[in-house]
């Protein structure tokens, strides 16, 4: 069942047509490798749109307790598709479509630094490839994770912040980007009585802020780039039925960004933030 999800996600996903960097409407993603920490949704501006989704993979070597802490391997796998809004209608999805895809392995610390509060320092070290021209791209990604959570009754508010530091570098020639990104967000969870499939449904309501050390452009060759300024992003999530083929825990959800030049819909999979 797990595999038959992620292919109906992945074939939603594709249905574009693959990008090139000569027509400024057929936007390539520039920082495309940058992707991995951007998560899943749809990004856009002006001249075209692009979809990104990440499906998040990963292991817990060791899990952490109230005492002591905690590995965690992780593998997320993230594709990219240019131009979304030129679907070529009858047109059956193929790997084709697909103008970038990454595999970021990478291993976090879990720390419990109070019975309510842990720290994630983390590192990543992977590779993209783009698909439309050729070239692959050495990703590296490092920073921390903090999570606190606050329980009010049968309510939970958790408190979360990232400092993120992410590299970018094409190995067929001497190029390379960077940016860095500190992040604060809030969600507030409120159970309910209904049930779905035997769960329990709770509803949870998130703001998270970005805000850019160094601006970071998704794609530049459009007459109005897509680039990610400091933003806002708004949104809920809900948790899932415990299903077998399905993480424990797992929520979706739907948030939206806004910036000064673009506009993003993100699908929420799991913690809205990090």
């Amino acid at each position: 069942m797990r595999i038959v999800l992620l292919a109906t996600i992945f074939s939603i996903a594709v249905h574009a047509n693959k990008a090139t960097a000569q027509d400024p409407s057929e936007a390539e993603l520039i920082n495309f490798a940058f992707s991995n920490y951007l998560g899943t949704g749809f990004y856009a501006s002006g001249g075209g749109e692009v979809f990104i989704l990440r499906i998040p993979l990963s292991t817990t070597i060791r899990p952490m307790t109230s005492n002591d802490p905690g590995w965690k391997i992780t593998y997320p796998v993230t594709l990219g598709v240019a131009n979304v809004e030129q679907i070529v209608e009858g047109e059956i999805p193929t790997l084709d479509h697909v103008g970038t895809v990454s595999i970021i392995p990478g291993v976090e610390y879990h720390y419990p630094v109070l019975h309510n509060w842990r720290l994630i320092p983390f590192f990543d070290l992977g590779l993209a490839r783009d698909l439309v021209n050729n070239v692959n791209i050495r990703v590296l990604g490092a920073g921390a994770k903090s999570f606190a959570t606050f329980d009010f009754d049968r309510h939970r508010l958790t408190l979360g912040n990232r400092f993120l530091y992410a590299d970018q570098k094409n190995l067929e020639e001497p190029n390379n980007s960077n940016f860095a990104v500190f992040e604060t967000g809030l969600d507030y969870n409120i159970p309910t009585d209904l049930t779905i499939h035997g769960s329990f449904i709770d509803f949870g309501f998130y703001y998270i802020n970005y805000f850019y050390l160094k601006d970071l452009v998704l794609v530049d060759a459009l007459d109005n780039p897509i680039s990610l300024e400091n933003k806002n992003e708004i949104g809920f999530t809900f948790s899932m039925p415990d299903y077998s083929w399905l993480p424990d825990e797992s929520r979706l959800g739907f948030g939206v960004q806004i910036t000064k030049n673009a506009r993003l819909y993100r699908i929420v999979f799991g913690m809205p933030f990090f």
